[in-house]
């Protein structure tokens, strides 16, 4: 055994500080108090914004604590000695067998995350919502949604880690560049396969019952230039009151889904400036430039991590005897779930500037920014949040422009 060595302390210890430093200084950004926007009030009642604000705060705080709580319980079991008597445990139920070495260490880390996290989980995804009268669901009801794709995510990972460790095995200096590929590999598999096997799961899922929306997508599809395999409705009106549309899949698999709460509740030139939003992403290939981005930043964690597997040979109190052990799981998912707070704030702004490129396309294509700024107006009144949020929380973690922002750029001259 022996002490990690300079930079392998200097690399923890600066991702460690990047990671946490960003989770606070975003956390102490949304509590900051400040007055309401008054553009905003234009817009949006005193009460409604005061409310978002409340409902971001809270689900902020929570937010934070479960991704605390969560990095906190993998830095136990990486860095103490009781937590690495427990990998120990795990990985030697595996006999000798590497590939049951590493499901056993790979099931029990993802169940004691899981269980970390399940209240904060209960919290964010089903008593804050209950609270603001966003979901219709049963806490049971809840919890077997919560259990059910806790098995898929667990299924799936253990698929990816089995493969990586096997591409470990057979390579330990470089085997981060064939990990990188088979990510991102699988990935893009999961994106064509979301709207045809992974939705259905949680989801009931039907054709547009509507001839009126079915003609209008179609309309917009022609006007667009692509093509649009399906158009699906999903019930979610016996779950919750969110609103929403979304285009998923690749190629064959590609499809628009409307929620049918969005259906009952904006008029057909509001849906009509939604789905011209949603089918820019098609047209656009955002899909792919999001893949492309993720892919980079994964295929450069992979490869810091494959050093710190080698520096971390012996390090107490783990031991790993060699970059194949299969306790060494742990530090590999603490070390890219690190990262990956670290370069959540890239992947937040390629996002967003594709949702303004949405937004410019929409109005080019319906030719309607009244319908446009009108259907913004109904979504943030069904999805509450702060409308008009301080500029250094929307650069850090808003995946799209702030509602204010897309009305003033909706109201905007057009070139």
């Amino acid at each position: 055994m022996r002490t990690p060595s300079l930079p392998l302390r200097a690399a923890w210890t600066v991702l460690l500080t990047l990671a946490l430093g960003l989770m606070l200084m975003l956390l102490f950004a949304t509590l900051e108090p400040r007055p309401l926007n008054v553009e905003a009030l234009h817009y949006f009642p005193a009460e409604m914004l005061e409310r978002g604000r409340r409902f971001t705060r809270e689900a902020r705080i929570a937010g934070s604590l479960k991704s605390i709580a969560s990095l906190a319980a993998l830095a136990l079991l990486c860095f103490h000695p009781a937590g690495a008597r427990l990998l120990r445990w795990l990985e030697a139920r595996g006999r000798g067998r590497w590939w049951l070495e590493v499901a056993c260490v790979a099931a029990g880390v993802g169940l004691l995350t899981a269980l970390v996290e399940l209240p904060f989980a209960y919290y964010l995804e089903y008593a804050h919502e209950r609270a603001y009268g966003l979901t219709r669901e049963t806490p049971w009801a809840w919890f077997g949604d919560h259990l059910l794709s806790l098995l898929v995510g667990l299924g799936t990972s253990l698929l990816l880690w089995l493969a990586l460790y096997a591409l470990i095995r057979r390579s330990p200096a470089r085997w981060w560049a064939g990990a990188a590929l088979v990510t991102a590999a699988f990935s893009l598999l999961m994106a064509a396969l979301y709207p045809v096997l992974l939705l259905p799961l949680f989801h009931e899922v039907r054709p547009v019952s509507d001839p009126q929306v079915t003609a209008l997508i179609q309309s917009l599809a022609d006007r667009a230039g692509v093509k649009v395999e399906r158009v699906a409705e999903l019930r979610m009106g016996a779950e919750s009151s969110r609103l929403n549309a979304m285009v998923a899949g690749l190629g064959p698999t590609k499809q628009v889904f409307v929620y049918d709460t969005l259906l009952h509740e904006l008029t057909l030139a509001e849906v009509e400036a939604v789905l011209a939003h949603e089918l820019s992403h098609a047209v656009n290939g955002d899909l792919m430039k999001a893949w492309l981005l993720s892919a980079a930043l994964n295929a450069a964690s992979l490869g810091l991590a494959a050093w710190m597997l080698r520096e971390m040979r012996d390090v107490t109190p783990l031991g790993l005897p060699a970059p194949h052990a299969a306790r060494g799981l742990a530090l590999l998912l603490l070390f890219l779930s690190l990262f990956d707070v670290v370069g959540a704030p890239a992947q937040a702004a390629l996002s967003r500037h594709m949702e303004v490129c949405a937004d410019r396309y929409a109005l080019k294509l319906t030719q309607n920014p009244r319908a446009l700024v009108q259907s913004f107006q109904k979504l943030a009144r069904a999805n509450p949040g702060d409308v008009a949020p301080p500029p250094l929380v929307e650069f850090l973690s808003h995946s799209h422009p702030s509602i204010m922002r897309r009305i003033r750029a909706a109201l905007e001259p057009q070139p």
